[in-house]
């Protein structure tokens, strides 16, 4: 089931179903809502959206209103998540499916709203996207990455296939400290980007499927887990910086559970805060963990918490090619209608 595009003049709403980010930096919101109105977008915030309950916006039954009410709401063509957190999962046993099934509109966010992307994925059929948040990647200082904006328009605003994916040129993971407000006084330091890597050569192609690493294991066990069988799942690791040993129990874990069985390819987004010698520690990981299966595997790209960053329309048909130094991957179907 696909949304329709995002056309000029459509109002996207704003949640915060997770942490409390709103509250604690409005200043990042007030950035965020003018780089969607710079595009020609109209913004709607959830009515508790600056909600502050301690680690979290507000209660669970207060969140899943504003999620109901924002599907609900036809003048709502969009709904983007403001930042992530770690509590997206008390709201999976309130929500209700089938008026996401009757009002299918694009919904987008990564990190914990991987739990969501993926729930409603599972639960409803409706594609979903990993892309960027409100106060993350809307909100960059002075503009939002030209990257980041280009891939997400690609994605959400044409009926068509986004084509082959191509490498950013530079990126990031500098923080400037949001509390002092560093974050308004110069652009973050960029460095070059080497591209991204072929691990295990093979060329596959199946549905998207995937996103933070850490918020994935909210969904192991339940009903909410998506369907890998014949999927290209792409992962990636927060902000917190798990460790690669942590990275290869996880992965030990999905070979227990039969996942790399049915997988066609995967795709590792580029860890934020590891240095040189955990990146090459994880590809050791990577390739140590699947040595028993055939499909190809890119690394470091340009997805997740490092910036900028494409966007993944969940269920949406892609294609990776590993055969050459340059890895391709493309997304070879419409991920809107």
């Amino acid at each position: 089931m696909q949304p329709r595009t995002l056309r000029p003049g459509d109002t996207i709403g704003i949640l915060a179903p997770s942490w409390g980010g709103p509250a604690a930096f409005p200043h990042r919101v007030e950035r965020g809502l003018n780089a969607l109105h710079v595009l020609g977008c109209r913004t709607r915030v959830a009515p508790h959206a600056f909600g502050d309950a301690g680690y979290v916006s507000a209660t669970p039954e207060e969140r899943v209103a504003d999620l109901h009410g924002l599907f609900a709401d036809p003048d709502v063509k969009t709904i983007m998540a403001a930042i992530g957190g770690d509590h997206a999962c008390h709201l999976l046993p309130l929500i209700d499916w089938e008026l996401i099934r009757r009002n299918p509109k694009v919904f987008i966010g990564f990190s914990d709203i991987t739990v969501l992307n993926l729930a409603i994925y599972s639960q409803t059929g409706l594609g979903t996207f990993n892309g960027p948040a409100l106060m993350t990647d809307l909100a960059e200082f002075p503009q939002p990455y030209p990257y980041t904006m280009e891939l997400m328009q690609r994605v959400l605003c044409r009926p068509e296939p986004a084509g082959v994916i191509e490498p950013a040129f530079e990126w990031t993971e500098e923080f400037l400290d949001w509390s002092a407000r560093l974050d308004l006084t110069r652009p973050r330091v960029m460095q070059p980007s080497p591209g991204w890597r072929s691990l295990k050569a093979g060329r596959a192609a199946g549905p998207l499927v995937g996103g933070c690493l850490e918020s994935l294991q909210h969904l192991r066990g339940t009903p909410y887990w998506p369907n890998l069988e014949g999927a290209i799942l792409f992962i990636e690791t927060s902000e917190e910086r798990p460790s690669p040993a942590w990275v290869d129990a996880v992965l030990q874990d999905y070979e227990n559970m039969g996942i790399f069985t049915g997988l066609q390819g995967l795709l590792v987004g580029r860890p934020m805060g590891y240095d040189d010698e955990q990146k090459e520690q994880l590809r050791t990981i990577l390739l140590e963990r699947t040595a028993r299966y055939r499909f190809p595997i890119i690394s470091d790209m340009d997805f997740g918490h490092t910036a900028p960053q494409m966007t993944l329309p969940i269920g949406c048909r892609a294609q990776m090619d590993t055969q050459e130094d340059m890895p391709l991957f493309s997304i070879v179907e419409a991920a809107v209608q």
